[in-house]
């Protein structure tokens, strides 16, 4: 697969996600910064979730400020995308996870990048 064969991919995938009757989909793609919160979300939800201070502390200042993240946060809560639970380990602290639905788009993403960047091992140059 040539470079701008990827890039092509890339695009589409996308471009597409614009038009998808999912809103999952749409949700994931709307804008760097809701792609990043959904995957700090994933990469912690297997374990006790994450909370708003440490999206914050690990997403850039110069990709989204505190109250961007809140917005799309509360965005995703509303469209089922997120749950929030109180903290098992300080009560004061509410942690965000996945709603399984959303889990298995990321999943599927996922699996389909893997395959993607396999078949892209060996890249011919233009």
């Amino acid at each position: 697969m040539t470079e701008n064969e990827i890039v092509r991919e890339k695009k589409r995938n996308i471009y597409s996600s614009f038009f998808s009757d999912n809103y999952s989909y749409k949700f994931f793609f709307k804008s760097i910064l809701h792609h990043v919160i959904s995957l700090e979300v994933y990469e912690n939800n297997d374990r006790d979730g994450i909370s708003f201070e440490t999206i914050c502390s690990n997403v850039p200042k110069s990709i989204g400020s505190r109250s961007s993240i809140q917005s799309i946060l509360n965005e995703a809560l509303y469209q089922n995308l997120f749950k929030k639970y109180q903290s098992k380990k300080d009560k004061r602290i509410k942690n965000y996870f996945l709603v399984n639905e959303f889990a298995i788009m990321m999943n599927d993403w996922l699996k389909k990048e893997h395959s993607f960047f396999t078949k892209s091992n060996g890249i011919e140059k233009n």
